[in-house]
């Protein structure tokens, strides 16, 4: 494919020289508008925070996790027993097999009835210690483990999240420079064509008080200075309307959208496109191994897939086996210092199943769900991908047809106004070999245009210009 450069450079000839005359400026880059959109576009910022959300859920999950402190204080005040009981319990969850230990200690004074005496203790109290280990339900998962492993992959999932917003961010900010630069060429294009009739009408006046030339052509040129200059504000109208949507990709330091003008967006696209060697398999293969949104449904999968696993398990009896320790502190009057010590099994049926029953139907039925989904997005990634392959293919051959179309017109628009100059035609066929090559003109810079935005799209297409992420 010829260059994309010979293309723009008849594009601005042969009236390159007004463009000299604009300030000079740095270019606006298109790395410039990545970098400001990364930084301060509120939807990328926005879904910053989704991972700071995931963050906390993860902490809370881990709170589950957390010693238990518990007190319980009592005091007779009035009947025919006064007495007093302390009791403080410590409670240590753990993630070994739902184990959880427990100590604590209490003190019992005063007078009991005899149907309570273990309620009193030694001056000191009473120190206990022990374990409860789950055998059947809660053993191999519970609520506190599978919330812990669903908000550790909830991380990541918001990681993903961030990341396929930041992808179509990219891609509309690309998107919007090259529509910038496009519209500032129609303008400079349209500023051209309006100089030219503006400044041979002094000449074509002459050449009419000299009769030279019929008097329709001087109303004919002033047509179409007419004419042009609507195109001129049609193609500044366009301007202002893709710097608008460019501003809000292109920020300043505070974050607040910045305005562009035609002055310092570049007077050209680059001189060659970005090399793609990336037939359809691989392209495919590329994105579903770097897709985030196929990470995030792979991910959430795993998070019901865990949801199913607790809820099948809570179907099952619960089946305690528990052994406590206890011993009396101090002097005790009565002889009431003893070590004790207790096993049980405490067992737990649930006879009708609806809750645990009801919660695994949803999280079967939302698996499935999820794997639909990534069948579809799936599907859509492989239509994308062939979308914007025939994109960049068609976007190819527009380059090099509307090159050749542009040396055509030129040609004929030099040839036409020689023929002008020497009498052999009038004014009328001028303005249309004109009008020809500055419509030329933009065609080959739409068809630039086209060509760099469906590179964009096949960056997002195959997640490729992803730069950070889990």
């Amino acid at each position: 494919m010829k260059t994309l450069a010979a293309i723009l450079i008849l594009t601005l000839m042969p009236h390159l020289a007004s463009a000299e005359a604009l300030p000079s400026a740095k270019p606006l880059t298109l790395g410039e508008v990545l970098d400001a959109a990364l930084r301060a576009f509120p939807g990328l910022l926005a879904a910053e925070q989704r991972k700071q959300v995931a963050a906390g859920e993860l902490q809370t999950a881990e709170g589950g996790f957390d010693t238990l402190l518990k007190s319980q204080n009592r005091w007779s005040v009035a009947g025919l027993y006064e007495n007093r009981n302390y009791d403080v319990t410590i409670e240590q969850p753990t993630g070994l097999w739902g184990t959880t230990f427990f100590g604590g200690w209490r003190r019992g004074s005063g007078q009991y009835p005899i149907y309570e005496g273990k309620s009193q203790t030694a001056d000191d109290g009473e120190a206990r210690i022990g374990v409860n280990i789950p055998l059947w339900r809660n053993r191999e998962i519970d609520r506190r483990r599978a919330s812990l492993q669903q908000a550790e992959l909830g991380q990541l999932v918001a990681g993903h999240e961030f990341d396929q917003v930041l992808l179509e961010v990219r891609r509309q900010a690309s998107h919007r420079y090259w529509d910038g630069l496009l519209a500032g060429l129609r303008v400079r294009t349209a500023g051209q064509l309006l100089q030219v009739a503006e400044q041979r009408n002094d000449g074509i006046l002459q050449r009419v008080a000299a009769g030279d030339i019929a008097d329709f052509e001087a109303l004919d040129n002033q047509r179409a200075i007419i004419e042009r200059r609507e195109r001129w504000v049609a193609a500044k109208r366009m301007l202002e309307q893709a710097a608008i949507q460019l501003s809000l990709y292109w920020r300043d330091a505070d974050g607040q959208p910045q305005l562009p003008t035609d002055e310092i967006l570049p007077n050209d696209f680059p001189v060659a496109e970005p090399k793609i060697d990336a037939d359809f398999e691989s392209a495919l293969s590329l994105a579903r191994q770097q897709r985030p949104e196929l990470h995030r449904l792979q991910l959430q999968s795993q998070q019901t897939e865990t949801e199913l696993a607790l809820q099948n398990d809570q179907r099952n009896p619960g089946v305690d086996f528990s052994v406590m320790g206890a011993r009396d502190i101090g002097y005790a009057k009565d002889k009431i210092n003893r070590d004790e010590l207790y096993v049980g099994l405490n067992i737990e049926i649930p006879l009708q199943q609806r809750v645990a029953g009801g919660r695994a139907q949803a999280a079967a039925a939302n698996l499935r769900r999820l794997r639909w989904e990534r069948t579809g997005a799936e599907d859509r990634i492989a239509a994308e991908i062939k979308d914007v392959l025939s994109a960049l293919s068609a976007a190819r051959q527009r380059v090099g047809l509307s090159q050749q179309q542009l040396q055509a017109a030129r040609k004929l628009e030099d040839g036409e106004r020689t023929r002008f100059d020497l009498g052999e035609t009038t004014l009328l066929f001028v303005n249309l070999r004109e009008i020809a090559s500055g419509d030329a003109a933009l065609q080959a810079a739409e068809a630039a245009s086209a060509l760099f935005k469906a590179h964009a799209d096949f960056q997002a297409a195959t997640a490729a210009s992803l730069e950070f992420g889990p």
